[in-house]
């Protein structure tokens, strides 16, 4: 019975960013200059902080990279759906340069500041996975 105990404290902590809400990283980088692919968020000047987010049952931070207008840019946001990851090579006909498309999404706390930040979402179900089998 104790083993089974700690495998429920173990799960529930595990969601606790769905209970309590997820915190990511909100900006546009036509907007604000400091939101670009890769960033310092933690800039002395006008630093980006995340934020909880509002969009209803959002569980994934997203981060897409682009060109919008013409400007490469960067947008981070909540979702509540998850639009994967990918990135796609764009050529424009007017000009010979590829220009790099992509779409992050993560579901833990801040992961959308860079690119790859799914270790500790991936770590926390391996071990979630190996704590069930060593306790059967």
């Amino acid at each position: 019975m104790h083993k089974t105990s700690l495998l429920q404290t173990l799960m529930v902590l595990a969601s606790a960013s769905t209970v309590f809400g997820l915190d990511c990283y909100q900006c546009n980088s036509t907007l604000d200059s400091n939101c670009q692919d890769r960033f310092n968020h933690d800039q002395s000047i006008n630093p980006i902080r995340s934020t909880k987010c509002t969009v209803y049952n959002s569980r994934y931070c997203i981060k897409i990279t682009g060109v919008w207008g013409g400007i490469v840019g960067t947008h981070r946001f909540c979702s509540a759906r998850d639009l994967g990851d990918q990135c796609q090579d764009l050529s424009y006909p007017d000009h010979d340069r590829l220009y790099r498309a992509c779409v992050y999404s993560c579901t833990s706390d801040d992961c959308n500041s860079a690119p790859l930040h799914h270790a500790p979402s991936i770590l926390l179900s391996l071990v979630g996975l190996l704590l069930m089998k060593l306790l059967r």
